[in-house]
């Protein structure tokens, strides 16, 4: 397979109404409207934030306070969460500019970011080929792709895997892929995880990147700083996962066929048809197993980081 098209997607439906589906990542992913240029976000009960840029697409209960721009970003995850960093004393700077490369193992990479309220956004690379507008979300687990991303880059489609995420509106599917390569300015990791998301025209920036690098974000200067932080290379993080987000995605594959065995074993045994379309579920789940199990090995996994 050439550079540019060994990513691994599957469009197949997994999700069946009535089958329990636990969500173990959860993203707040951008609705498509176009015409809407302002960020809408607001906090759930779970302290989850949470963004939109069309206000219809905010639950009732929580418009009030997407309306105000208001948030309280000390709970919850550290989704678009930014603080300025204060200045150190003249005394201090030396020391501090030399600490600040400490345990570092490459280029320091400044890269200006275009703000947009609360969120900041940048132009990627991708795969070498194609440049596209993210948002940084330090809060999503993975890279997530626009699908008219994906169409550019010309990503093989056929036979990988599906995961499903929690949003504002529910609980969606989306196809997984894996990049074979993101591109911030100068800064570049290889065998990046992505997901593909068909109601987004701006991507998020997530934690597979983000996982390669010690960053920092300054909003007073409009700035991101990134360098390599050698995780990849002292193994510390496999196909641009940590130990916890491997064991997360097998977790999950777990969890989705326990659910549809579930349903299999407490439905009525008559019932031969949808007996069929379970299985027909469950043999779909342990396909994606099996090639989970290759991209694991690929990125020389530890079986401790399957469990």
């Amino acid at each position: 397979m050439t550079q540019g098209t060994r990513s691994r997607i599957t469009a197949r439906p997994l999700l069946h109404k009535g089958v329990l589906v636990t969500a173990l990542i959860a993203l707040g992913l951008f609705c498509t409207s176009a015409a809407q240029a302002e960020i809408f976000k607001w906090k759930d009960e779970s302290g989850r934030l949470h963004f939109a840029q069309d206000l219809n697409h905010v639950p009732s209960r929580y418009r009030a306070q997407a309306k105000s721009g208001v948030v309280d970003t000390k709970k919850g995850p550290a989704i678009q969460r930014y603080q300025p960093a204060a200045a150190p004393s003249p005394s201090k700077r030396s020391a501090g500019s030399a600490s600040s490369n400490q345990g570092g193992s490459g280029k320091v990479h400044k890269i200006r970011v275009e703000r947009a309220g609360s969120t900041m956004r940048v132009n990627v690379r991708l795969n070498d080929s194609v440049t596209a507008p993210f948002y940084v979300d330090t809060g999503a687990s993975d890279v997530v792709m626009p699908e008219w991303v994906a169409k550019e880059l010309g990503l093989d489609l056929e036979g990988a895997r599906t995961a499903y995420y929690g949003t504002a509106n529910g609980t969606i599917q989306q196809t997984l892929v894996t990049l074979d390569s993101v591109q911030l300015g100068g800064a570049r990791a290889e065998n990046v995880p992505a997901s593909i998301s068909t109601s987004m025209n701006t991507g998020l920036l997530g934690l597979s990147f983000f996982n390669h690098f010690r960053y920092r974000v300054d909003p007073g200067s409009g700035t991101i700083t990134l360098q390599s932080n050698g995780m990849a290379e002292s193994g510390k993080i496999r196909g641009g996962r940590s130990k916890t987000q491997w064991q997360s995605q097998f977790a999950s594959l777990g969890l989705r066929r326990k659910a549809i065995e579930e349903q299999l074993d407490s439905i009525n045994p008559n019932w031969s048809r949808r007996k069929k379309e379970l299985q027909a579920m469950i043999d779909e789940v342990d396909r994606q197993y099996a090639v989970l199990e290759d991209e694991a090995d690929e990125a020389r996994v530890p079986m401790q980081w399957r469990d």
